[in-house]
């Protein structure tokens, strides 16, 4: 069947009027909807201000309103506007916020309960809303920890995430632990870099927290347990002589070794030094992974053995060590006279990569 050119050129007209049509009613469709939007947050706003003025009175949160938000939270699309007028008022008000939450405290358990059987991504959003707005609990365990760490189940990585930082701004190591079990249980991959981000965030004790995650080093995977170094890393001198012994033993997983290795850079220990040496040479085992991390590590650690390790390095035949090792050198101030056989010698690679950290240097990268 043959259509003629006429038939064509109508049909493409027709096209581009109806998109014409469907975009200009989604303009406006979506300024309707910004408008609307707006004049939910206004009526938020105005609501809370006035529980606000009742807390500074010297009175309490209305009845009223707290089952107008047992009742009305439980839709998402009034969720979004109040939160947006919540924040607001944090910003403004901080200490009549910290009362107001106090005083909201179990319609937002009754809400993390309704949202608990909601699609994950739901549980997602108020888990955000704990995250960003977390009621009071003055860091003990309390039920909505435990209806926060359910969300985790059969759920995505987002929804994951935002239980982790909510329960994070909780404050209760005991609830971060549990988080933190179920993961591992469940076999659920969460990356480590994720997780000593959350935990970093952590706003009660972090040095309890540490050690409450340090005693499943035997029972946790590796994944998770790199993440607890990392968030060790972050937040404590104190585990110097717990994690030598990792950089020792050739049986250890090597993301842990490695992990371990970069606390010795956080926080410099003496004793670390010949095993970091060692690591360089190849003495603990072939990977060359652990003559890389150590190569950048001992920028840390002055000394003339030191020197003479990272220039014997600089020959090395993989580049990551030779260029961790030349910045090293540079890091830690290697004179000229130390460095002028490298510059005499006969190896074209060591030569260059040294060159350039200094030159890097000099231009304020290194």
């Amino acid at each position: 069947m043959r259509i003629d050119a006429d038939t064509i050129i109508y049909a493409y007209l027709f096209i581009c009027a109806a998109l014409m049509v469907f975009n200009l009613f989604y303009i406006f469709r979506s300024k309707a909807r910004k408008e609307k939007q707006h004049s939910r947050v206004d009526g938020w706003r105005r609501e809370i201000a006035a529980q606000f003025a009742a807390l500074e009175a010297g009175g309490a949160v209305a009845e009223e309103h707290k089952k107008r938000l047992a009742r009305r939270l439980r839709d998402t699309n009034a969720l979004v506007p109040y939160c947006g007028a919540l924040e607001e008022a944090q910003a403004a008000r901080p200490q009549t916020y910290a009362r107001y939450m106090e005083s909201i405290h179990a319609q937002m358990l009754d809400l993390a309960s309704e949202y608990s059987r909601r699609q994950s991504m739901e549980r997602a959003y108020f888990a955000d809303v704990i995250a960003r707005f977390p009621p009071y609990t003055d860091g003990k365990y309390h039920p909505l920890m435990e209806i926060l760490t359910a969300y985790m189940e059969n759920s995505t990585v987002y929804c994951r995430e935002n239980v982790l930082r909510a329960l994070s701004s909780l404050g209760n190591a005991q609830a971060v632990e549990t988080a933190l079990q179920v993961l591992n249980d469940g076999g659920y991959f969460h990356h480590h870099k994720l997780l000593a981000d959350r935990l970093t965030d952590f706003t009660g004790d972090r040095e309890a927290l540490a050690a409450r995650l340090w005693r499943h080093k035997n029972a946790w995977s590796g994944e998770m347990m790199v993440a607890v170094v990392e968030f060790i890393t972050n937040c404590s001198e104190n585990y110097c002589e717990t994690f030598l012994p990792l950089l020792r033993d050739e049986r250890e997983d090597l993301e842990l070794r490695l992990c371990a290795m970069r606390y010795f850079r956080r926080h410099p220990y003496p004793p670390a030094r010949p095993v970091l040496l060692d690591c360089l040479n190849g003495a603990t085992g072939a990977n060359v992974d652990l003559a890389i991390v150590s190569a950048a590590v001992l920028d840390r650690y002055p000394g003339k053995d030191t020197v003479a390790a990272l220039k014997r390095a600089l020959r090395h035949r993989n580049w990551y060590v030779r260029y961790n090792a030349a910045s090293s050198l540079v890091r830690l101030g290697a004179s000229k006279a130390e460095l002028q056989d490298v510059f005499e010698g006969n190896d074209a690679f060591a030569r260059d990569i040294l060159q350039y950290m200094l030159e890097e240097k000099e231009m304020g990268r290194v």
